[in-house]
């Protein structure tokens, strides 16, 4: 097949790479990160090798190259997420064109840089092309180095120092092509006591023929200066013969946060890699991850704190739910270094499994270099209590509404802790629609949503969910 992905080329990369006319050392970058992805196993780490059958549904073969197709309409599809007077902070990106990406008026004049990635990288070239990669170098993952090869979409966000910026910027991405690839890689910078918020919503709408499976690949590095804070939140909800595979990774200086919430709904095989590197003294990282799986679904989820410098802190908590005979792994790994005395980090691994068929595995670990620090983790995997379902059937709920109850009660400690209340609706709404067996759903506005909660932005949440794990004071 003329540009399958089982077997890239590199003139598949020259073509990617005139049809942007870019600067030779870009066309270079993306040769050697294609060599990286031809050598480069599906899994580096000898503790999870044993696993990599999970992925047995990211087939390759039936995979082509996806090119941008230079169409600016907006789909009817997702129109509706679309205000009708032009936003200042949205993005739109439809399989592998970004149809949208610009920002307007005071956000601009404040210096704000939110552009297509292509075009930030040739007209930004100290704010985007010195990062380009640096965080997520092609060497570190293989799936990273193909997306690196053939990236033609992504979004370039860069605030100023000392700008707070109250409204979410938004990246809306939707699959409407079958068999095709739809490669994406984001930077966000935040300079010093800077603040931003970045919702990313992806979607599809492949059509009722079946003409093989698609693949989303997305890459997401984070700089965050001095005192900065980002809010990231993704929100995927794929239809069945989506794969996905996602790398993501921020680096934090001194007194630095970053909040990453992520919502794994949809798709087929969804492979995921997150980090959060704590470089300066005083960062912190929080983790929040939601998983419902259905049907046959195949979820390799990774989350790992990196811990580099002092009193820094990082919590992971990481929450799944599987049915019919879908399948996860939950793997995550405390870095300390040497260097990183003081630091407090705990990660959490839970699943909740409702048929016999379904299946999942939570393996947390420690990797601890020096003393003077809090570092513990906790992994378990369950059925439905079924005293707690027979106690709430006793109350009148029928069996399906028991366990969607017991369900919404697991998921809750996690879903509480997203700082962003619109995002907590649009992930109420599809754990909902995914429960009544509607899943790959386009939510409404979610201003529409009966979840949404109109209270203040940054509402307090239990303080001690993680500090009660720690059996030493």
């Amino acid at each position: 097949m003329a540009n399958s992905l089982a077997s890239p080329t590199e003139s598949m990369v020259k073509e990617v790479s005139g049809h942007f006319a870019e600067p030779e050392e870009i066309s270079r970058e993306r040769t050697v990160a294609l060599d990286y992805f031809n050598k480069l196993p599906i899994e580096k780490s000898q503790l999870y090798t044993k696993y990599v059958d999970i992925l047995s549904g990211l087939n390759l073969d039936s995979i082509q190259l996806g090119f941008p197709s230079n169409s600016r309409t907006i789909p009817v599809e997702i129109s509706h997420l679309v205000r009708e007077k032009d936003e200042p902070t949205l993005a739109l990106q439809v399989d592998s064109q970004m149809v949208r990406t610009e920002v307007h008026g005071a956000l601009e004049k404040e210096g704000i840089v939110f552009s297509d990635m292509e075009s930030a990288l040739v007209k930004f070239p100290d704010l985007a092309r010195n990062r380009f990669t640096k965080a997520i170098p092609p060497g570190d993952d293989k799936f990273a180095a193909l997306n690196d090869a053939f990236f033609t979409a992504g979004t370039f966000l860069y605030v100023p120092k000392g700008l707070s910026v109250k409204i979410p910027f938004r990246n809306i991405v939707l699959l409407k092509t079958h068999g095709q690839a739809s490669f994406t890689h984001n930077i966000i910078v935040a300079e010093e006591n800077s603040k931003v918020s970045f919702l990313q919503e992806a979607y599809s709408r492949l059509g009722k023929e079946r003409q093989g499976p698609a693949l989303y690949s997305e890459v997401t590095e984070v700089y965050l200066g001095e005192g900065a804070e980002v809010n990231f939140a993704s929100i995927q909800d794929f239809e069945g013969d989506v794969n996905s595979t996602v790398n993501r990774r921020s680096i934090g200086q001194k007194d630095s946060r970053i909040n990453w919430t992520v919502g794994h709904m949809g798709g087929g095989t969804t492979r995921s890699r997150m980090d959060s590197v704590l470089d300066g003294p005083g960062s912190t990282a929080e983790d929040v991850e939601v998983v419902f799986g259905s049907e046959s679904q195949r979820f390799d989820v990774v989350t790992d704190l990196t811990h580099q410098s002092t009193h820094t802190t990082g919590h992971v908590l990481a929450r799944g739910v599987l049915r019919d005979s879908a399948r996860a792994i939950f793997k995550g790994m405390i870095r300390i270094s040497e260097g990183a005395k003081n630091s407090n980090s705990y990660l959490a691994e839970h699943a909740m499994i409702l048929s016999k068929k379904a299946r999942a595995d939570a393996i947390p670990g420690l990797e601890i270099f020096t003393n003077e620090v809090k570092a513990t983790h906790s992994g378990s995997v369950s059925q439905v209590d079924e005293e707690q379902i027979f106690y709430l059937m006793s109350r009148g709920l029928t069996h399906s509404e028991a366990q969607r109850m017991v369900i919404l009660g697991f998921l809750h400690p996690a879903v509480k802790r997203i700082p962003l209340r619109s995002v907590r609706a649009v992930i109420q709404f599809l754990i909902d629609e995914k429960w009544a067996g509607r899943g790959g759903m386009i939510p409404p506005r979610v201003e529409q949503l009966p979840e949404f909660e109109e209270e203040p932005e940054g509402e307090a949440v239990e303080a001690d969910l993680f500090e009660r794990h720690y059996k030493y004071r």
